[in-house]
């Protein structure tokens, strides 16, 4: 039996509503996530949400009108890449093989949004190194001098984010500090709870980061800390100007609870009658402030 363009999209809302980390790393930076058509060249404007101060109130001059930040700035984002992943669809194709298709291409079109925005994270763009060493030794204690090192630099108290390369992370999961904490020793449980939720960072393994431009040249990026304010990132989803000259039969999205929206375009080839799925994204990422993250680097 065919699949429908009912059941794609009931699919496609079923993936991209997943907690896995790949679907959420976009996260950890101030993001702007359209769910209406755009072209690639188009700007967007992203707020960033500032770290609010304080003033002395004075009465001759009744100075309420003097911002003391805590504000949103806009950050003017180009949507510069456009993400593509497509896969056929055969006669024989069931639900289950469209849900592992749509599965698949969702998630190479997030990574190479996430790659795309990593490849931002440059040691000239941002220059201070909150820790260096190797993968065996890093541990809670860390996370804990990485907490001193977003205090001592003011990064907002909510939205923090620490995002790690998978060796490091998979030292926080072998940490026998963490484990005696969660008495249940449970891989699992630690992984979804404990080591997601530390010193008020929000912890991600990413199998992206590693594979950034930080990360592959002599700059060893293994990691990063951040309040969210840092990098200012815009995701839309591109427009078809002519859907029968693209020979293009259905047309949805998959919007997941942080407003990542990911389109899904079923088309044909015309002269061979095959027929394909597509799940794309436009982006644009620029650094809004490098001094909101810090870096974390190999020995």
């Amino acid at each position: 039996m065919a699949i429908t363009n009912q059941e794609i999209a009931e699919i496609g809302a079923e993936v991209i509503g997943s907690p896995e980390p790949i679907l959420i790393e976009l996260e950890s930076f101030s993001t702007k996530m359209l769910d209406n058509a755009a072209e690639e060249g188009d700007t967007i404007k992203v707020p960033v949400y500032a770290k609010g101060t304080s003033a002395t109130f004075v009465a001759a001059t009744e100075n309420y009108e003097d911002p003391n930040g805590g504000g949103a700035a806009y950050q003017d984002v180009v949507l510069s890449q456009h993400i593509k992943s497509t896969f056929t669809i055969a006669k024989a194709t069931t639900r289950y093989d469209m849900v592992e298709m749509i599965r698949s291409a969702t998630s190479a079109v997030l990574q190479g949004a996430n790659k795309f925005v990593y490849d931002k994270i440059t040691a000239a763009a941002v220059t201070t190194v909150a820790f260096t060493g190797v993968a065996s030794t890093f541990d809670s204690d860390d996370v804990a001098d990485l907490w001193q090192a977003a205090e001592d630099a003011e990064f907002n108290q909510m939205g923090r984010s620490l995002v790690l390369t998978n060796p490091y992370y998979t030292s926080l999961l072998k940490d026998a500090s963490l484990k005696n904490w969660d008495k249940s020793n449970d891989t699992q449980t630690l992984r979804k709870s404990i080591v997601r939720e530390l010193n008020n960072f929000e912890v991600l393994s990413s199998n992206t980061l590693a594979t950034s431009a930080g990360a592959v040249g002599a700059e060893n990026l293994v990691g990063f800390i951040t309040d969210r304010s840092a990098l200012a990132v815009a995701c839309s989803i591109p427009a078809i100007n002519d859907e029968e000259a693209n020979n293009v039969s259905f047309i949805t999205q998959f919007q997941g609870e942080n407003g990542m929206t990911v389109q899904f375009r079923k088309h044909y080839n015309a002269a061979t009658g095959a027929v394909f799925g597509t799940c794309e994204v436009l982006l644009g990422a620029t650094m809004a402030s490098g001094a909101r993250m810090q870096r974390l680097i190999s020995a």
